[in-house]
């Protein structure tokens, strides 16, 4: 009689509780998944999959075939972005040697590097038009990035110098479709 009492009173105590509590087992682990899905979210995709189930079952003596769908989530990575494209300008007196002549349109980071005796500095500007970036007035063996997003078309390069760029460092660099 003691042990039926306990009893009743541990399962009236188990109603009274919050249902995350008399839920078990059966929630805490859903708490600590979903946990993990938060976490990589910037990595993967969740995506619903399927599987196609056949169980062949006996029913009033007959064998029957019986076709289920189940379906379940799987996490399908998300490639990483692309690298952005990078222009390399090397500057000396009068004029400009660059990594490339031709870039792929999107991200671009240009780079210039004074390996010259004076001061020199590097001005960006579409030639159809558009915004004029430009680094800083850098002394010799100083170095400046500028971080742009590039459109197909050709772009101007050159120093803004007093008559630096009508001696030679002025020059075009082309910007292609992805």
């Amino acid at each position: 009689m003691k042990r039926l009492l306990t009893l009743l009173l541990a399962l009236a105590c188990l109603a009274l509780l919050p249902s995350a509590a008399a839920g078990g087992p059966d929630r805490a682990p859903r708490a600590a998944s979903t946990a993990g899905h938060d976490a990589g979210a910037s990595s993967c995709k969740w995506a619903w999959k399927r599987k196609r189930v056949v169980r062949w079952v006996k029913r009033h003596g007959k064998k029957r075939r019986v076709v289920r769908i189940r379906r379940y989530r799987v996490c399908v990575p998300i490639p990483p972005p692309p690298a952005p494209e990078r222009l390399g300008v090397k500057s000396y007196e009068f004029g400009f040697t660059l990594s490339a002549k031709q870039l792929r349109a999107g991200d671009t980071i240009v780079e210039l590097s004074n390996q010259g005796e004076d001061a020199h500095n590097l001005h960006l500007q579409r030639l159809d038009g558009g915004d004029e970036l430009a680094t800083p007035d850098l002394d010799p063996a100083g170095t400046s990035r500028l971080r742009l997003t590039t459109v197909p078309g050709s772009y101007r390069l050159w120093c803004s110098l007093p008559t630096h760029a009508a001696r030679g460092m002025d020059t075009t660099v082309t910007v292609t479709a992805p």
